[in-house]
């Protein structure tokens, strides 16, 4: 939220800058034009340095608030996958014996759940090592996978279709951690800040007689800016509860219908196999 803050300031100190700057050179050209100018001419050329860069800033605005969004549907589709997967783990140990398949259910369960809380908190955190609970729940479905007896031709291939749904959703987990940080470069709200402050000024200069006009349509143009920096800041930060955020929805909704499917087995508690320390980027 900090820093959503802190680029509305720096627009609104931009914008501001940009009106001062914009008044003085009024009074400094109405001192120091030469009397056989145009002024209809001369309006002119503001009127199209203003379309200029009110087009600049509204091409930059745009494809910026496009890759946000972007990295918000990434993150969710990396969830959907890794819940998905996980499924996909649970379900192969339906072709194996009780006794090894019992215990690769209970750990994908407790897995699932890791994942729906402790990582997920990692993620808010923008902690890119993850959590270290479900990194020891993951290690546990991982042995128990390659614990699979693989006698037959079915069971070989129920065993390598768990293990490659036990990477996948190791990759999603992955790639959805590192969606939780996505930073742009100073540079760039650089620009969106000159921006604010040449069209701020060009506004004043292009409406010399109407001020309070030139003041409403400045303040308009700010608001909007504003608005669409914090979308954009809330997209690209998925895992922050700002505004929009990607919820554990997917994999929640996977174990109430794995509970609801298999009744029978253990829905207990989950123990702590390990406590993560916080490691923000």
């Amino acid at each position: 939220m900090h820093l959503v803050v802190l680029n509305w300031i720096g627009l609104v100190v931009s914008t501001g800058l940009g009106i001062f700057a914009g008044v003085r050179l009024l009074k400094y050209l109405g001192r120091h034009e030469l009397p056989d100018q145009a002024e209809g001419h001369a309006s002119g050329f503001l009127t199209d340095a203003l379309a200029y860069v009110s087009g600049v800033l509204g091409i930059m605005l745009g494809l910026l608030l496009f890759f946000s969004v972007q990295v918000f549907e990434d993150a969710s589709a990396s969830a959907k996958d890794e819940a998905l997967a996980l499924v996909d783990v649970y379900e192969a140990a339906d072709y194996f014996p009780a006794a090894p398949a019992d215990p690769l259910r209970r750990d994908t369960i407790c897995l699932m759940r890791s994942v729906a809380t402790d990582s997920w908190v990692a993620a808010e955190a923008g902690d890119l090592t993850g959590d270290e609970n479900t990194a020891a729940w993951a290690a546990a479905v991982r042995q128990g996978i390659q614990a699979l007896p693989s006698d037959g031709n079915v069971q070989a291939e129920a065993q390598k279709a768990a293990m490659d749904s036990f990477q996948t959703a190791q990759n999603a987990r992955q790639s959805r951690i590192l969606s939780s940080v996505w930073k742009l470069p100073t540079i760039v709200w650089l620009v969106l800040d000159l921006g604010a402050f040449v069209f701020a000024g060009l506004v004043v200069l292009s409406l010399p007689g109407r001020r309070r006009t030139a003041f409403v349509l400045i303040g308009a143009c700010l608001l909007f800016t504003m608005g669409v920096v914090g979308a954009l800041s809330m997209f690209a930060t998925p895992f922050t509860r700002l505004g929009v955020s990607v919820q554990p929805t997917a994999v929640e909704g996977a174990l109430v219908r794995l509970q609801g499917t298999y009744p029978e087995q253990d829905w207990s508690a989950c123990p702590r196999l390990a406590e993560s320390v916080p490691n923000p980027s």
